[in-house]
């Protein structure tokens, strides 16, 4: 581990300077992936058939994220998990726990695969898709799958640098897969008209080009904080603390994309156009969203690493700078993208019935992105202190409890049409404040049951 992001994370008095520092690279990282999106949307948006294209890839969304919950929740654990262990100095269970991770994400990834390319059509029917979009997303599914074990990996990956307080060697892989992903959207999409295969296949194959180089650097001698082959193994004491905070971050995941799952099925039943209009105004609000999630993944590192060190305070004080930051950014960009939102939906669809409803959507979400950086900076705080309980709580809470009961009485018992969806998606943002106060003041910071030094060599 790098001395200068050692001391970033543990020592450096200044929390402003070494959260920009940590976090600007996957800032520039996660908006290019945001940009990445839209591009893709951009392109579609020009074919003949882009409603039905729009709409299949976002009905495909929710599934994809529902079927990939178990790796992101052992992702989430390992940062926990390893960045506590280094933080305490234990740096050889770090790397049993590295290891442990790379050898789920292959296995999950292989699992996945075949489940998304088997059930995608049993699913899409179950979820009301059909014509056009289920074709769509049928396609998009399917081509996709075969980037679950790579993309997989490339999670374990991410995880493990990013416990060390490395935010830029995953940044640089980023940029190569959405590159690679850009120039051949442009290509199957624009030039060979192909569509939403052509999307999923382009996305697909930035996945798998940046696998290799991620192993060669995990498995690196010229690393201080490099795997072997001995530790590509599942030993039962690792594993079940990294389940035991992983399986709540995966059952949120889990709950949370097949909450979207049924809120698209409920979108589509108002047609095509609200569905695709849906997609679009998420691709905007994701170029606010992604830079506060940078400072999330900071922060679950920062928090983690302290934590095993002893040093709760610095933790506490880590949380409020991340969140004076991400409030920040969020207000300021609501300011800048408000005004010219006409002109980007503009360029994401050629269907006028989309652009007016995208435009009214879009106006909402942005309004209430300061309470997602509110909300990222709790389920950012729980999983790095290996409290993804509290992190279930809140996301299921959110979703399940608020958001999809008021959507479902806008849906029938008022005349809003799609708006209510969008006022029920404020309104749950709104509330779910409550319930995240209450849960941070029950946060100890203190190091997870089984990681101290002590118990780890008793």
């Amino acid at each position: 581990m790098k001395r200068d992001r050692t001391q970033l994370l543990l020592h450096e008095p200044n929390l402003y300077k070494a959260f920009m520092i940590l976090a600007l690279p996957i800032f520039a990282a996660n908006f290019m992936r945001a940009f990445n999106d839209l591009i893709d949307t951009y392109f579609i948006g020009q074919i003949a058939d882009s409603v039905s294209a729009q709409a299949g890839i976002s009905v495909a969304w929710p599934v994809l994220n529902i079927l990939m919950s178990l790796q992101m929740g052992f992702a989430v654990a390992g940062v926990a998990v390893i960045s506590q262990l280094l933080g305490s100095q234990q740096k050889e269970r770090a790397r049993e726990n590295a290891g442990l991770l790379l050898t789920l994400a292959v296995v999950t990834g292989v699992v996945v695969n075949l489940i998304i390319y088997f059930c995608s059509p049993w699913i899409l029917t179950l979820m009301g898709a059909e014509g056009g979009t289920y074709e769509a997303a049928l396609d998009y599914l399917r081509i996709r799958s075969f980037e679950m074990i790579p993309l997989f990996v490339f999670g374990a990956f991410q995880s493990t640098r990013q416990a060390q307080g490395d935010t830029t060697t995953p940044v640089y892989l980023s940029i190569i897969t959405i590159v690679i992903n850009v120039v051949f959207t442009g290509i199957f999409v624009r030039v060979y008209d192909m569509g939403a295969f052509g999307a999923g296949l382009a996305t697909m194959l930035g996945q798998v080009a940046v696998m290799p180089p991620a192993l060669i650097i995990l498995f690196s001698k010229k690393q201080n904080f490099h795997l072997e082959r001995k530790h590509l193994r599942v030993d039962w004491a690792p594993l079940k603390v990294l389940t035991k905070i992983a399986l709540p971050a995966a059952a949120t995941q889990a709950l949370t994309a097949l909450g979207f799952l049924v809120l698209q099925s409920i979108i589509l039943s108002y047609g095509d156009e609200v569905a695709a209009a849906f997609s679009n105004g998420n691709k905007v609000s994701n170029m606010l969203l992604m830079p506060v999630m940078a400072l999330g993944n900071v922060l679950a590192a920062y928090v983690g690493q302290n934590i095993g060190a002893g040093n709760s305070d610095r933790a506490r004080k880590a949380v409020k700078v991340s969140r004076n930051l991400g409030l920040a950014i969020s207000i300021v960009g609501f300011l800048i993208l408000t005004p010219i939102r006409t002109h980007i939906v503009a360029l994401l669809t050629n269907d006028a019935l989309t652009q007016e409803l995208a435009k009214e959507y879009v106006f909402w979400v942005l309004l209430t992105q300061p309470l997602m950086a509110l909300f990222q900076n709790y389920i950012s705080t729980f999983n790095g202190s290996g409290n993804t309980r509290y992190a279930f709580i809140m996301g299921t809470v959110r979703l399940w409890i608020i958001r999809l009961p008021m959507i479902l009485f806008m849906n029938r018992c008022t005349n809003l049409g799609a708006s209510g969806i969008w006022y029920a998606m404020v309104l749950s943002n709104l509330l779910i404040m409550i319930l995240g106060m209450i849960l941070y003041r029950r946060v100890d910071f203190a190091p997870y049951r089984g990681l101290s030094r002590q118990e780890g060599e008793a």
